[in-house]
Formats: structure tokens, C-alpha cells, sequence
């Protein structure tokens, strides 16, 4: 049985942002990772001729400004950051148009729009709490009269959460986020605050691992868990295949759906009762399916993420990054790397005839979009992903109805990433949620 003052279960964003902040502050720190690379879903891949692949859109909202830029501060890490995203672009039936173009605006809509907008700033997160059991659907028509400027909103919470429907869309998230990025002057979803770490996301998980080992902090990779068990008397031990652990502290930042599958609770009402939320919950999350390529030439040369509501015979959410139009170190000089995704359920994802179906029509729209498709793939991987955002920001599991990072009755014991207590697009709800975390950790145990 090895002892450390704190154990932290997962090494990406925050599990390195723990278990650098319980080093920091002088607590005997040990990090398991089941993986031998740092980063959870947030890794970047090396691959011959230059190329190095993000898992994924890992886009920051407010990049410098960001909770993820506020925890790598706080851990002692400085990064560079690509240019800032420039808008957005729309995809109407049969040609791409700037997002202004295609909304088409009146006077009065703008004005209408700009309110809306004001409306957040001044908003309390109190105020904001009030609309986390809201849909957007509900939240858009109890306040806008306009159809461009409700679809415009749609688009946004789609864009924001990877979810299909403003009906299970949560209003307290889309405020919330909408208001983050008002602060630092960006109108219209903050799109034009929104950038990625140079060089790939690996980079930036890379030099929180760095940093948290220089603290002092024990890293040890590839060791999968086999099972957490929490006792009656509010002890957590901790199994890999190879080693047993024991400490006062034990942070699990790895998602739900993993969670469920290596945690023993005692035979204790409450315990029971919140393993039963957490099984209920596993499936509450975002996916999508799409292609990853890289092609000989841009295929669009825009600074904007594109998008529309609705993919012309598939009726799902689109969503396209061109990470190259941002970071030219990640791809031979002059080629591209594209992300160009679908975001469906996590059951349409993982049905194989309709995956086949959806992407087989995808792919004759992505050719109708950038007619030279075929002709400049370099590479290209199909194929899909659940768990894109971690826990669904929809209704009802937003703010404070979130699966929170400590539980009364169970001491010791903390939580912290995607799927728990912490607002935000992806990598920034992490972030918030693993600084919330460890300050409540310092809180009990001060």
C-alpha cells in the first residue's frame, strides 16, 4: 500500500491542473494515467512528414483569457497562442456565405440581437443559475421575434455544446458562456476570441505534466485503474493492475461514463443513491462522426469556423475547423488539416448502419462544398466520437445541477473535469472545475 497526501485519478486537463495545484501548495502529490501520454481527450498525435493531429477541435474560448489560460498561470506554465478565430461562415444549400450574408440582418434585427447581448453582461451568475433548468428552444422564444436572429442563437448553442436541439440546449450555459466572451468584447458567440496553443493541444498538456513533475508531483502512465473503492468509514483505496494506493486525498478526474465502471460504493443509502445518478447520467454527453483529412492545398483559407444548422441531406449540425488556417506549424508547409464533423447523439454514433448511411451522404455534401476534395486528400480518417464535451450541457445538468467535485458523506473524496462543477466550452469547464476543485480541497483541508 503506497501513502501520498493526494491522489489524482486521470491526467487530462484537469487532473494536470489538480494535481499541479495540490503539489503547489505542498501536498505529496501521485497522478495515475491509464495511457502512456499526458492529456486524456486532449492529446495531439505525431505522424511522419510533418504532420501532428489534435484528437478533436480543441478550440479555447477567450484563448489568453480563458479559465484554461487562468489555470496554466496558476501552475506555472506560459504558452503561445494562434491567431485569434475571425468569425464564422455558413453553408446555405449549395455555397459558403460569411455569417453576416447569410443571417441578412435588418436594422431592427441587429438592434434586436445587440440587446439580447447587452442583456447578458449585467447578469448575476445567480441570475444565471435561475435558467439552467431552461432550454435555449424556450429561453429564444420567450425573447426573440426574429427567425434569423433565432436561428443565429441555435447555431451558437450548437456550436458551444455539440448538441443537436435547442430543445436540450441549457439557457444558463449559453448565457453563461455568451457572457464570458462579452467581457472581453466579443459580440456575436465570441468568435473572435477564440484561439487554440500553438503547435497542437499536446503541447499545452505536455508542459502542465512538465510543470506539475518539477513541483514534485509523481506521475506514473500506464496505469489503468481496476477498481476505486469507497468504504463506509469515508476511506478511498485505489487498485491498478499492479499497485494499491491509500491517501486522505483522492481526486477522480475522468468522466462519467469511466467512472461508473471501476467505482465500488459501500452499502450506504447515499452512496447508493449517487452511483444510481451517475449510471443514469452516463450516456448525457455530446458526440459527433465526421472526417479527419489532410489535404495537399486549403481547402478554404478563412480565419472562421463553419457551420449551419442543419447538413443539407443529413439534418444534423455542422461543424468544420481548418486547424492549418490558424497554426501552420502542425502540417507540411502549404497543406491542411480539417476537421469536419456532424454532431449527432451518442446512440446515432454508435449505430453502425446509420453511421454508414449518414457519413456515405455526408461525404457527397463535403464534395459539394469544396468541390477538390477528393483530388488534394492527403489522408483521411472517418469515423466518429461520444464523449466529445463530457457531461451534456443541457437542462437541468448545468451550474449548480452538475455532478459537484466534493460529496457530503464521502471525505476525502473530490471530483473534478468536463463532468462536474465548472461552466464553460470543453477544455474551460475542465479548467474551472479542476481550480473549484482544489480550492475546496485547500478549504477542508487547511
Amino acid at each position: 500500500m503506497n501513502d501520498y497526501d493526494a491522489i489524482v485519478i486521470g491526467a487530462g486537463i484537469a487532473g494536470l491542473g489538480v494535481a499541479g495545484l495540490l503539489q503547489g501548495r505542498g501536498m505529496r502529490t501521485l497522478l495515475l494515467e491509464k495511457t502512456r501520454t499526458p492529456g486524456g481527450r486532449a492529446k495531439t498525435k505525431e505522424m511522419p512528414g510533418g504532420w501532428r493531429i489534435d484528437t478533436g477541435t480543441h478550440c479555447v474560448d477567450n484563448g489568453d483569457k480563458s479559465a484554461c489560460a487562468d489555470l496554466l498561470k496558476k501552475v506555472g506554465v506560459d504558452i503561445a497562442w494562434t491567431r485569434p478565430m475571425q468569425g464564422m461562415g455558413i453553408f446555405d444549400g449549395d455555397k459558403w456565405k460569411d455569417a453576416g450574408q447569410y443571417f441578412n440582418f435588418t436594422d431592427a434585427e441587429v438592434k434586436q440581437l445587440a440587446d439580447l447581448e447587452d442583456s447578458f453582461v449585467p447578469m448575476t451568475d445567480a441570475e444565471i443559475d435561475v435558467l439552467d433548468k431552461t432550454s435555449l428552444a424556450e429561453f429564444i422564444s420567450q425573447r426573440v421575434k426574429s427567425e434569423p436572429v433565432a436561428e443565429y442563437l441555435k447555431t451558437i448553442g450548437m456550436v458551444q455544446t455539440t448538441l443537436t436541439q435547442a430543445e436540450i440546449i441549457s439557457a444558463g450555459e449559453f448565457v453563461s458562456i455568451y457572457r464570458e466572451g462579452m467581457k472581453f468584447g466579443a459580440r456575436y458567440g465570441g468568435f473572435g476570441n477564440i484561439r487554440m496553443p500553438v503547435g497542437g493541444i499536446g503541447v499545452m498538456t505536455g508542459a502542465m505534466a512538465k510543470a506539475a513533475i518539477q513541483k514534485g508531483c509523481e506521475i506514473k502512465y500506464g496505469a489503468p485503474m481496476v477498481k476505486v473503492v469507497v468504504n463506509k468509514n469515508g476511506t478511498t483505496e485505489i487498485f491498478t493492475e499492479t499497485e494499491s494506493y491509500h491517501a486522505n486525498v483522492v481526486v477522480i478526474a475522468i468522466p462519467i461514463w469511466q467512472l461508473v465502471d471501476i467505482i465500488e460504493v459501500a452499502d450506504d443509502p447515499f452512496q447508493r443513491e449517487w452511483y444510481s445518478r451517475l449510471v443514469r447520467l452516463k450516456d448525457e454527453t455530446s458526440a459527433s462522426m465526421g472526417f479527419t483529412m489532410g489535404t495537399r492545398k486549403p481547402l478554404f483559407t478563412e480565419p472562421v469556423y463553419l457551420s449551419a444548422w442543419r447538413i443539407p441531406g443529413v439534418d444534423l449540425p455542422l461543424q468544420i475547423l481548418g486547424h492549418t488556417n490558424f497554426d501552420q506549424t502542425i502540417a507540411p508547409p502549404g497543406h491542411m488539416i480539417a476537421f469536419i464533423g456532424a454532431c449527432c447523439t451518442p446512440k446515432q454514433a454508435r449505430d453502425e448502419a446509420f453511421r454508414k448511411e449518414t457519413l456515405g451522404k455526408f461525404w457527397e455534401t463535403v464534395k459539394q462544398m469544396f468541390p477538390d476534395v477528393e483530388e488534394n486528400v492527403v489522408w483521411k480518417v472517418d469515423g466518429y466520437y461520444v464523449g466529445i464535451d463530457g457531461l451534456g450541457r443541457s437542462p437541468g445538468l448545468t451550474g449548480n445541477y452538475r455532478m459537484p467535485v466534493a460529496m457530503p458523506g464521502m471525505k476525502g473524496l473530490y471530483f473534478a473535469g468536463d463532468c462536474y462543477t465548472g461552466r464553460g466550452v470543453g477544455m474551460n469547464a475542465a479548467a474551472n472545475s479542476a481550480m473549484i476543485c482544489a480550492d475546496h480541497i485547500k478549504a477542508d483541508y487547511a
